[in-house]
């Protein structure tokens, strides 16, 4: 277990996992207390977690913040990412991470992705293949982070120049994370694309509305316009039907 001076204590960051309610059969009723997971971190590679029980929600975030400063392990990290696959099983809980390029951002949630921000992770891609309990979760992210390899250290146990592990192990992320901190190649920004804007058709409502509108007025004998109630000019005509014109009059 790595230790802390006592100005980098202040620094550390606290993110609440979950907290639940716990119940107790006693003479006479029930007695509830309370269970918090909480993780901790400064983001830049030391992250721990905690649990505590308390009476009351506050005492037990308080007891599991305390036990997680106690429990505190240095992540070797590559830029914002870590430098190699690994995959660990705690009791159900599987858990596996993998390494991102710059801008994928933490693919992982509950208390995986709580870890890995706490820790100062920002480009991973993580994935659960067991059994989802919280506390599991965080502890198994842990374990996984706590037997990564940094690649000094690997490169020194194997004999291989630290160049030669960098491309053994990152490949094209080490080269890309090299070039956007010299300054030869930009960060891609994701765009999303616009959604197209579909064009009203009202139109063909409109059209459908001013059919059969006329003026109304008729000239033949009898014959009345389609217009609202226009009457027949000729002899003999009568009124004409709504929207349909008098074509017979009474003479």
């Amino acid at each position: 277990m790595a230790r802390l001076e006592r100005g980098s204590i202040a620094e550390l960051e606290e993110k609440l996992v979950q907290v639940n309610r716990v119940s107790k059969v006693v003479k006479g009723g029930r007695r509830f207390n309370f269970s918090a997971v909480v993780v901790v971190g400064d983001g830049k590679g030391m992250v721990g977690a905690g649990t505590g029980k308390a009476a009351e929600v506050p005492e037990s975030i308080r007891k599991a913040g305390d036990d997680a400063k106690k429990h505190l392990i240095r992540v070797p990290l590559v830029g914002y990412t870590i430098p190699h696959e690994v995959r660990v099983s705690y009791g159900a809980s599987t858990v596996f991470l993998k390494p991102a390029s710059p801008g994928t951002g933490v693919i992982a949630g509950g208390g995986v992705r709580a870890v890995l921000e706490a820790a100062g992770v920002h480009d991973v891609f993580g994935k659960s293949l067991g059994n989802n309990n919280p506390i599991n979760l965080v502890r198994a992210t842990l374990l996984a982070l706590s037997q990564l390899h940094s690649v000094e250290a690997e490169s020194q146990r194997r004999g291989i120049p630290q160049e030669e592990m960098e491309k053994r192990l990152f490949r094209k992320d080490v080269a890309v994370l090299k070039a956007i901190r010299e300054g030869k190649m930009q960060a891609l920004v994701v765009r999303t694309p616009e959604k197209p804007v579909r064009e009203e058709r009202g139109g063909r409502r409109n059209d459908r509305n001013d059919r059969g509108r006329g003026d109304g007025a008729g000239t033949g004998p009898g014959a009345g316009g389609r217009g609202n109630r226009a009457p027949g000019a000729g002899p003999g005509a009568g009124p004409g039907r709504d929207n349909r014109g008098g074509g017979r009059g009474r003479g």
